[in-house]
């Protein structure tokens, strides 16, 4: 979760930026994370707001804790603030630079810290009605293993400067037939993303509907995921974040249960 570091001239912004293939492009999104944060070290708190279709709107609320350790695995521990039934539930993830991802659930209320190990666990919501996955929060937009990559030109999407890049399945049998992303050209984070399902119908839509700039950066104000087919959408809404070491510890599964946070 390395911080990149942009040129300040334009001229030579531009001139780096036409040299970009879809590849260093995914590269770099990827370093970003999930909401274009990327840090050696960080804490977050977030806002989660879900509206399922015909439920009443749920509100959900969430601290983070990332740190990228010397051998490039990045760890990544996410704790359950709010409402009160799921209150002290803790996701780990361990992401490595190569292979498998591994992820764990601790559930207090039965004491229990469960590895997710099959692709159903892996690939389930990790706040029901959401659209947001397991493995989404623990690897971000992490595609180039799974997915060929084309740079299909440059746009103004929503008043942003982007690269537009097609997607496509390198094996049968993905979840996705085919992806649009539309990455920010200086910052390298997602503004928008269509997913579409094996039969080629668009299925999810990823946006984000505005930037900020804190004592760290410009970053995504929220990240919003619409659900077309279920009729669902949920919102991610950073309130805070901060640079800082985070103990190891944290990152450690038999700890969990023990962890005061």
């Amino acid at each position: 979760m390395k911080r990149l570091v942009l040129s300040g001239l334009l001229v030579l912004f531009g001139v780096w930026a036409f040299a970009q293939t879809a590849d260093e492009i995914l590269r770099r999104v990827e370093e970003q994370g999930f909401f274009g944060t990327g840090r050696e070290s960080l804490y977050a708190s977030l806002a989660v707001t879900i509206q399922e279709r015909g439920q009443p709107q749920v509100d959900y609320a969430f601290r983070v804790w990332a740190r990228e350790f010397p051998d490039g695995t990045v760890k990544v521990l996410l704790l359950y603030a709010a409402p009160e039934d799921v209150a002290g539930t803790l996701f780990l993830a361990h992401v490595p630079k190569e292979g498998a991802t591994r992820m764990w659930l601790y559930l207090p209320e039965l004491g229990l810290v469960k590895e997710l190990v099959g692709e159903t666990e892996r690939r389930g919501e990790f706040l029901a009605g959401s659209g947001i996955t397991y493995e989404d929060i623990s690897k971000g937009f992490s595609y180039r293993a799974d997915y060929a990559s084309e740079l299909s030109g440059e746009e103004v999407r929503d008043g942003h400067p982007t690269w537009r890049l097609e997607l496509s399945p390198k094996t049968p049998g993905l979840e996705w037939s085919r992806i649009v992303l539309w990455v920010h050209r200086e910052h390298a984070f997602v503004v928008r993303a269509e997913f579409y399902d094996r039969e080629g119908k668009l299925s999810r839509i990823l946006s984000v509907p505005e930037l900020v700039t804190d004592a760290l950066g410009t970053r995504p104000a929220a990240l919003r995921v619409e659900d077309l087919g279920k009729g669902s959408w949920a919102e991610v809404r950073i309130l805070e974040r901060e640079v800082g070491a985070v103990p190891d510890a944290y990152f450690e599964p038999t700890n969990l249960p023990k962890l005061q946070l």
